[in-house]
């Protein structure tokens, strides 16, 4: 698809686009951010057209069942225009698509009604609100993450997140069990915070690491940028704030301390996070075997969409704390492209 050239229906019709106008954390949200930002001149067609991909999906369920919505709805467009043949072209073709949205909208709504009409029970009342979500690293060493709203994530061994329903929506508040290395998107109106037994923790953009393992009487919370306000648990205290490079350690039934980090005499990094670093020395090595050892690593599948990109070869040594930073290091000496979709990391060229 040509987008100077692009009508309101042939963006409806594209399913990244869809993607993107729904705000689904697997598309490519910065490939139509910077085309959009680089054509102005097609703000009225693509305005148009996120318009009525919003109206078609009908902001029912998740966004799966969105997108799914939006799908049914355009091959209804695309069924009656093979019945009643093409209409004239200009703002006829948009006042259909626009008939067609109310259409499915209405559809919808009406679905809906009657659905829980027929099925309201005492629980479906109740239970109305979106479910939380919990992702979980189970016994692999970490697990690798992107949450809804560009947040980094890696989860230690036996630990877990929750998301709350309303998760980048009305809040980005989440519980965590275990221990995880959080680079947190940054968010004016939604501050960001991490409920545990111990502690809860809200920041507005920065990197740190928790540690509160419900078996363990010691919980931790180290800061490495930014700000963060800690907030004891059964405490009346003002939040505790912490600086960068300053660990919060708390035990029970005793006072909380603040020390700085501890850094590894070799490689001078915090030791507090040496669990989710990747020491990647590389000799000579096809992307495709750098990709895998990756992968295991950071508990993250990685695909490749081409042969050719796996032939890449490259040589170094370099340490990161997740593997979106391992990837753009490779990236400076000799570029590709990856992007998440579905919790697998794509490369392409």
């Amino acid at each position: 698809m040509d987008f100077l050239t692009a009508t309101v229906e042939d963006l409806v019709c594209n399913e990244s686009f869809q993607l993107y106008c729904l705000e689904d954390p697997s598309a490519d949200v910065a490939y139509w951010e910077t085309l959009i930002s680089a054509h102005p001149e097609m703000a009225p067609v693509v305005n148009e057209a996120r318009q009525l991909v919003i109206t078609l999906s009908a902001r029912q369920g998740d966004r799966l069942k969105q997108l799914q919505h939006l799908k049914d709805g355009i091959e209804r467009f695309d069924l009656l225009q093979q019945v009643i043949g093409e209409e004239e072209p200009g703002p006829a073709s948009s006042k259909k698509l626009y008939w067609l949205a109310a259409a499915v909208a209405i559809g919808a709504i009406i679905t809906t009604i009657i659905f829980f009409n027929n099925h309201t029970t005492s629980t479906l009342t109740s239970s109305s609100k979106a479910p939380e979500k919990t992702i979980s690293s189970g016994t692999a060493p970490r697990k690798s993450m992107v949450l809804p709203d560009g947040t980094t994530v890696v989860l230690r061994s036996n630990s877990a997140l929750t998301l709350s329903p309303g998760f980048n929506t009305t809040d980005r508040q989440i519980a965590l069990t275990g221990e995880a290395f959080f680079d947190v998107s940054s968010s004016a109106t939604l501050p960001f915070k991490v409920h545990t037994s111990a502690m809860d923790v809200q920041v507005l953009g920065t990197i740190f690491n928790i540690s509160a393992y419900p078996d363990s009487r010691a919980a931790e919370a180290s800061l490495f940028k930014g700000k963060i306000a800690v907030q004891l648990a059964g405490s009346k205290q003002e939040p505790i704030i912490l600086k960068p490079n300053q660990k919060l350690s708390a035990n029970l039934n005793t006072p909380y301390t603040i020390s700085p980090l501890k850094a590894d005499p070799v490689s001078h990094k915090a030791t507090e996070i040496a669990w989710v670093r990747n020491r990647l020395e590389i000799e000579n090595e096809p992307l495709e075997t750098i990709a895998s050892r990756l992968g295991k690593y950071y508990g993250v599948p990685i695909r490749f969409a081409d042969e050719e990109v796996k032939q890449y070869r490259y040589s170094g040594t370099f340490e990161s704390e997740s593997v979106w930073k391992a990837l753009d290091a490779l990236q400076l000496s000799y570029p590709f492209t990856f992007k998440m979709v579905d919790s697998t990391i794509i490369i392409s060229k």
